[in-house]
């Protein structure tokens, strides 16, 4: 089992200043990793080349330094917002240029599946079915384009918490809403990223989540909390049972890449110092492989 992180695992600094994808590219490449998942929520910075005209030449540029360091891209994750809420506003025209542009983004650096957040419609007022008909609504263009370029969706289980306190009903918390989302699209271009973290803030059954994706599951977001906030530390300093997620995926027998999305651990490393968080990660990230391959033999 191969192991990926997110761009963003170098980016994050105290404040909202993050430093260059190309940075996080070089850093990872040095630490070791051959495989990337792109984070284009870079493009929700106001100065990111992605909003300006040459964003086709600056995905280029990316796909040249992963190539010069032998890096390939297996996922990515499209910028988001508040669908419900922005409906119809200059800003929700922007995000739309930006996601598109971010589907295509990806077909160009050769990644398979483009993570994303289903999100609730209000309206509903907790009821998954009018959610449901709403984000396959949505969807739709977004499909089309990533039919266009030859790229899958995979739709994010998310949680119903917020640094501790209930926030209201949250569309695909439950396992159960996501997976009957992902079935009503009916189309192999649609499957789900399984994001630990989040499922770990709505009970951490991971093991019995894994075997209800099943086939479904085409990409993974690998991170730990303490089961109170969305803390995305390195695994084994929170308090999931690693052991145990990974027996969940060898059921399942998950054939992708192990995925860190562990951008809060090294934030507040100086620069000169972010490597640290790519070199332990590689470290802990063959443990979980090893995790899953005993589980394999076990079977």
């Amino acid at each position: 089992m191969e192991i990926s992180t997110s761009t963003n695992i170098c980016a994050f600094q105290p404040g909202r200043e993050r430093l260059p994808v190309e940075f996080s590219i070089e850093t990872c490449a040095k630490a070791g990793y051959r495989v990337l998942d792109i984070n284009f929520c870079m493009g929700l910075n106001p100065d990111s080349p992605m909003r300006g005209d040459g964003w086709e030449a600056y995905v280029r540029s990316i796909s040249a330094l992963a190539q010069s360091h032998g890096i390939r891209f297996n996922q990515s994750h499209l910028p988001y917002y508040d669908v419900d809420s922005e409906r119809g506003t200059e800003r929700a025209r922007q995000m739309e240029q930006l996601i598109e542009r971010s589907i295509i983004g990806s077909a160009m650096l050769g990644a398979k599946w483009c993570v994303t957040h289903p999100f609730t419609a209000r309206e509903g007022k907790g009821v998954s079915s009018v959610s449901l008909e709403k984000n396959l609504e949505y969807f739709g263009s977004h499909l089309k384009t990533a039919w266009c370029a030859g790229v899958g969706i995979a739709l994010e289980n998310d949680f119903e918490y917020h640094t501790g306190q209930p926030r209201g009903r949250v569309y695909c918390a439950a396992m159960e809403e996501l997976i009957s989302l992902c079935d009503a699209f009916s189309d192999p271009a649609v499957g789900v990223c399984y994001d630990f973290g989040h499922a770990n803030l709505t009970g951490g059954f991971h093991r019995h989540n894994l075997n209800l994706l099943g086939g479904r599951l085409k990409a993974l977001h690998v991170q730990d909390n303490h089961g109170e906030k969305d803390e995305h530390l390195m695994p084994f300093f929170g308090s999931i049972d690693w052991k145990d997620a990974m027996a969940g995926l060898a059921d399942i027998r998950f054939p992708g890449e192990l995925t860190f999305e562990i951008q809060e651990w090294g934030r507040y490393l100086p620069r000169e110092l972010k490597y640290i968080a790519a070199e332990q990660s590689l470290v802990i990230g063959r443990r979980l492989a090893a995790y899953y391959e005993e589980a394999l033999r076990e079977k």
